[in-house]
């Protein structure tokens, strides 16, 4: 139909019950003034063609399009920074513990990261009697541990900066990543 209305295809013209406001006076009518509406600016009516003549209506689309300017660019760097906020805060930082122990034969860190299991995170000892371990953990979260020195007895870190009840009795450390 546009095709025969345009003169692309077919050679009949469209018939006029086709056409969205018809072929007729009123159609015409209703045509012409959305498009005096359009040429002299959004929202002009018969009447106040001149307050869009005199620059009035280009300051004001001026002003909103900078205001909308504005409103993006702030969505934008909000958006960046949650973004940041959010990568940052998952992202995996190396966490080294350390514990001094001189007489100990072996040091284990058990935390909830790991199941509060006694094994799996041996720690180092250093010459001067220091054991240590560096594990990789989440940001943006907290986290309770205990060391396990020669597989029986469970001591909270003594460098930690706070300690919770372990609810059996004794504490453990917390970190805050």
């Amino acid at each position: 139909m546009l095709d025969e209305r345009d003169g692309l295809g077919g050679s009949s013209p469209v018939p006029p019950e086709a056409l969205p406001f018809g072929d007729d006076e009123a159609g015409r009518a209703v045509v012409g003034r959305a498009m005096a509406a359009v040429r002299s600016g959004y929202g002009a009516s018969p009447g106040n063609e001149s307050r869009f003549r005199n620059g009035r209506s280009a300051s004001r689309r001026g002003s909103r399009i900078a205001l909308l300017a504005a409103a993006a660019a702030l969505v934008a760097v909000a958006s960046s920074a949650l973004t940041l906020a959010f990568v940052r805060r998952g992202s995996p930082a190396e966490v080294r513990f350390v514990l001094e122990a001189p007489d100990a034969t072996s040091v284990w860190l058990a935390a909830d990261f790991n199941d509060w299991s006694p094994s799996g995170y041996e720690l180092e000892k250093a010459p001067d009697g220091t054991w240590s371990i560096t594990v990789r953990l989440r940001r943006g979260a907290s986290y309770s541990y205990n060391f396990v020195i020669d597989g029986e007895r469970w001591v909270a870190d003594p460098a930690a900066p706070s300690g919770l009840d372990d609810g059996l009795g004794g504490v453990c450390s917390s970190l805050s990543l």
